[in-house]
């Protein structure tokens, strides 16, 4: 009797059942033909009815049972509920072989939820009944047993449906005498007497002693001591210490930031898988129909298991440092998956289709291996178990959001090229996310190890370096572009009009002028003066973070609201959006060093522009392949937002602003303008305003916390302003703050800084109103509904030029304090010109050529502009400047509005418009003209005088010389020829 119970209590017997039922539970031959059984004559469902009604009731019926499942499953001691699963799996295929009707499928959805959900149960019942030294051996049998029975089963359906010409009514019957073959063997299991969490030990055991001592207790010595332990295998007891083993779990398992980054990895990845596998049958049969032609679902799945398996098997012999480079692989497998993805559902061949399926799931099998041997290296088998269920709840949670939203039939119901569209844009997403977060992890360890090195040799060195690298510039100004690439990435952007005046919203061009846009105007006066405020007072990145909702907030009325008025509420949100740019490029400078100023600068507005072309190209390709509708773009362009609101979430908070809360002394020293100092001749050092600045000991002066010396009078005079600015704060900080804005506004315009202001502010105010009004005239002139619509594709040639101009006028050496007026005249009358050229030439094209050279001319001018007027004043100041000339700008078109546009005002059509923007600018023109010819010829007048007071000084000097030289000077010969006023000529002369 002993004899034959042995077998039964080590690990090879259950170990052999367990894969005995995993290869027969997974062997369905039928599963790669179910959309072709579906659809056809079997069950006679429209491709429709499959993607939009019935697959997604499979995903919240998982979501639903998920959860419960995993809690009864460690309850119920694994074994009932694998029994439970065998039973649900034979129960599906009795209702595909003899059930009918669209109903009949619908529980058909919610039965599978129920085997898909329990399959937790398979992968934990072996931890529970073998020792610790032999999980990794198991674990590598059931695994292998589990793909080996889903390939076998994929190449046999292929055999029976390509080779046998079996039906597939038959091949479900088939596959229905396997999986019932799997629910007999799962009652040959061995019952486990433990589980992880309810009736577990109060310990985690950790030694091999402990392992070999409970195998040797007998079951009825284990039954005792939980029942002791437990108080019984369902008491509150048992229930309470389970809850607090779940929690203690759980905050060991995300203790790890990095732990934290492969389970947002696993949850994301799985949760587009889970995706595109449920659908990719449904491509396939939109690509190739399979009623007229042969079906290899079965052999494409196969190879794609097996080179899957492959990948997942070699990379355990790879020797990679997986906690240095592992978050990058995880980007850039994730960018050859999205390729993938993109090339399933964009190619019109059903062999590519199926290749790029076969590098997709072989991506994700390699990438989820490496990701679960990362997670269990650290964490106990609880910790495990745990992290495993969680991450799969938070990934089917993702996939019932995308489910609802983009494939269900009550919301969007999107066709499944768009799907799939949607699909290798959310991949792409995760490769961006994890390459720049694999790159910093990357960075960070090699950093350390030069600081390793470095502190052999100086600690203070490392010190500072340490900090540096803590504080650095390059991690905030990543994100803050990522947020920024794809907060503009707005792929219906140019194509807004269409869109709005066309069936989704049916409003008419006339309704969109004079009554929507003209909101838009309004709503951004008056935010704009607060938001500015509100921006510095939060320190930028609340309000980063509030644009990114306002703009998911937008993009979803958009999508889903009707009617003029929810359209003139859209515009209002979008106003915040607008009015919070503020916050995006003042963000960066208050979290890094003024060296750094122009850089993050350049990269942070050149994302940004990236990200405006990028979109118009996008939606171009969408629109002239057809390869989505106005509404399909619309959900693509709500996950675009959505990742830049995760990600300006992660955003480091700034401690400083520039004017609420800003750090005195130091910040001030930094951010002044740059003073003039004179060279003393005798000890070579700088002196300010000709007094020299008393030389100080070394030893008596301060490094800071960047390793600058610090006079210690400079110091301690910061520490007193540093008390009287707590002191008036106390006292009223606000109305300090603003005092001191209105103070600095009021010296920030000098004669020329005024000139250059107001050509901004008036050019700005012309070029928002043409930019926000220029689709109407292409409508008008092209007509959107009969004619092939390239808005995008000029837009994003218009951000090409226009950033190649701003970039070449920075090498163009001008002397703009001359030039530079007569500069903005010139080209506002060739912008003037383009205007008028789109008005009255009824061409679209030349509309379009007309449109690029106007943007182009503005945005060369802008730079020069900002140039001119950033060269003179402080970071502080220059925000005044670009706050009050935007305001400015927008007082102006609001009146503009107001009058021309709005429907209570002239109410003018689109072309009248256009002739007055293009006198507006002539005006400008004509200003800037008489203004640049004026400092010109004033410029000359002053030059040609200072030329001839030199040439008198050279020729009296010459003669100086010659009478020095044959000692004839005559005395006060200089006095004769200037008289009195010889003490006002150059030193030299």
């Amino acid at each position: 009797m002993s004899c034959c119970k042995e077998p039964r209590s080590s690990w090879v017997f259950p170990t052999a059942m367990l894969s005995l039922y995993g290869f027969f539970a997974n062997c369905r031959p039928a599963e790669p033909f179910l959309t072709p059984y579906l659809v056809g004559p079997y069950k006679n469902i429209s491709e429709e009815q499959v993607t939009n009604y019935l697959f997604p009731i499979w995903t919240y019926s998982y979501l639903a049972l998920l959860l419960p499942v995993f809690l009864l499953t460690d309850l119920l001691r694994y074994k009932v509920v694998i029994v439970a699963q065998g039973l649900f799996l034979v129960n599906n295929y009795i209702l595909l072989c003899f059930a009918q009707g669209l109903t009949a499928m619908t529980v058909l959805q919610v039965n599978f939820a129920i085997v898909t959900s329990t399959e937790v149960a398979y992968f934990s019942y072996i931890y529970s009944i073998i020792s610790v030294r032999l999980y990794q051996r198991a674990t590598g049998y059931l695994r292998s047993a589990m793909l080996t029975g889903y390939t076998f089963g994929s190449f046999l359906g292929q055999v029976l449906v390509s080779v046998a010409g079996v039906s597939y009514f038959c091949v479900n019957a088939i596959t229905l005498g396997i999986v019932s073959v799997a629910f007999v063997v799962s009652f040959c299991l061995p019952t486990p007497h433990r589980g992880m969490f309810f009736r577990g030990e109060t310990e985690v055991p950790t030694t091999q002693e402990h392992h070999s001592a409970a195998e040797e207790n007998t079951e009825g010595a284990e039954e005792e001591s939980t029942q002791v332990a437990g108080g019984g295998w369902c008491s509150w007891n048992t229930i309470a210490h389970a809850g607090h083993l779940l929690w203690r779990s759980f905050l060991q398992s995300y203790s790890s930031k990095q732990l934290v980054y492969w389970s947002l990895w696993w949850a994301l990845a799985t949760a587009g898988y889970f995706q595109i596998f449920n659908y990719v049958q449904l491509m396939w049969n939109h690509i190739e129909p399979s009623g007229s032609s042969s079906v290899y679902n079965g052999g494409v799945e196969a190879i794609a298991t097996l080179l899957g398996a492959g990948a997942a098997f070699t990379i355990g012999h790879v020797k990679v440092t997986w906690e240095v480079w592992g978050e990058v692989a995880l980007g850039m497998f994730s960018a050859v998956a999205a390729a993938a993805v993109f090339l399933i559902g964009l190619t019109s061949s059903i062999w590519a289709s199926y290749a790029g399926y076969i590098i997709f799931k072989a991506s994700y099998m390699l990438l989820i291996t490496i990701t679960m041997f990362q997670i269990a290296e650290n964490l106990s088998m609880q910790c495990y178990a745990l992290t495993f269920g969680i991450n799969n709840f938070t990934a089917v949670l993702l996939q019932t959001t995308v489910t609802a939203i983009v494939v269900d039939e009550h919301v969007l119901g999107m066709d499944i090229v768009s799907q799939f569209v949607i699909y290798g844009t959310y991949y792409a997403a995760i490769s961006l996310l994890f390459m720049i977060r694999g790159t910093y992890t990357a960075c960070q360890h090699y950093c350390r190890l030069r600081l390793d090195r470095e502190s052999r040799e100086d600690t203070k060195t490392e010190a500072i370096s340490s900090y540096k690298f803590r504080a650095g510039w390059g991690y905030p100004t990543a994100l803050l572009c990522t947020y920024g690439f794809f907060s503009s990435v707005k792929p219906l952007e140019p194509f807004l009009i269409p869109y709005l005046s066309g069936p989704d919203k049916n409003i008419t061009a006339e309704q969109v002028n004079n009554q929507i846009f003209p909101v838009w105007t309004y709503s951004y006066l008056v935010v704009l003066i607060p938001v500015f405020l509100l921006t510095d007072y939060l320190r930028y990145k609340p309000v980063v973070i509030f644009q990114g909702v306002n703009l998911l907030v937008t993009s979803g009325l958009l999508l889903w609201a009707q009617g003029v008025a929810a359209m003139q509420i859209m515009e209002v949100f979008y106003s915040v959006v607008t009015a919070c740019e503020v916050a995006y490029f003042s963000y960066i400078y208050s979290v890094v060093d003024l060296q750094h100023y122009q850089k993050v600068t350049a990269y942070c507005r050149s994302v940004q522009l990236l990200g405006y072309t990028v979109g118009s190209v996008l939606g171009q390709l969408m629109v002239s392949f057809s390869l989505m509708s106005y509404q399909g773009i619309l959900v693509l362009n709500l996950v675009l937002i959505s990742i830049a609101l995760v990600t300006s979430c992660f955003l480091p908070m700034p401690q400083k602003s520039m004017f609420f809360h800003r750090k005195q002394g130091v910040d001030d020293a930094a951010t002044s303008p740059p003073v003039q100092t004179s060279i003393n001749e005798t000890t070579g050092e700088p002196a300010s305003n000709g007094v020299m600045e008393p030389q100080l000991d070394r030893s008596a002066r301060t490094v800071d916390r960047e390793g600058h010396e610090r006079n210690p009078e400079i110091l301690r005079n910061q520490d007193i302003a540093a008390c009287n600015n707590t002191a008036s704060r106390d006292t009223g900080q606000c109305f300090g703050v603003l005092l001191r804005l209105w103070r600095e506004f009021l010296q920030c315009y000098s004669k020329q800084l005024l000139y250059w202001s107001l050509w901004w502010a008036l050019a700005t105010c012309g070029y928002n109103q043409t930019v926000n009004y220029v689709q109407v005239l292409w409508d008008h002139v092209g007509g959107s509904q009969n004619f092939a619509i390239y808005n995008g594709g000029v837009e994003a040639v218009s951000n090409l030029f226009s950033a190649a101009m701003a970039y070449a006028v920075g090498f163009t050496k001008v002397n703009w304090a001359t030039w530079g007026e007569l500069a903005l005249g010139s080209f506002s009358g060739l912008g003037a010109a383009s205007l008028f050229l789109m008005t009255f030439i009824g061409n679209i094209w030349v509309c379009y050529v007309a449109y690029v050279i106007f943007k182009c001319l503005y945005m060369l001018l802008i730079t020069i502009a900002m140039f001119q007027i950033a060269a003179d004043l402080s970071i502080e100041r220059y925000a005044l400047v670009f706050g009050g000339n935007n305001f400015v700008a927008l007082v102006l078109q609001t009146v503009i509005t107001a009058i021309v546009v709005d429907s209570r005002g002239l109410s003018l059509k689109i072309i009248p418009q256009f002739i007055v923007y293009g006198s507006y600018f002539t005006g400008i023109t004509i200003l800037f003209l008489l203004r640049g010819l004026y400092t010109v010829v004033s410029t000359r007048s002053r030059t040609n005088v200072s030329q001839t007071q030199r040439e008198d000084a050279l020729k009296w000097e010459v003669r100086d010389e010659v009478y020095k030289h044959c000692n004839t000077k005559p005395q006060g010969a200089r006095a004769g020829r200037y008289g009195d006023q010889g003490a006002n000529l150059p030193k030299w002369a």
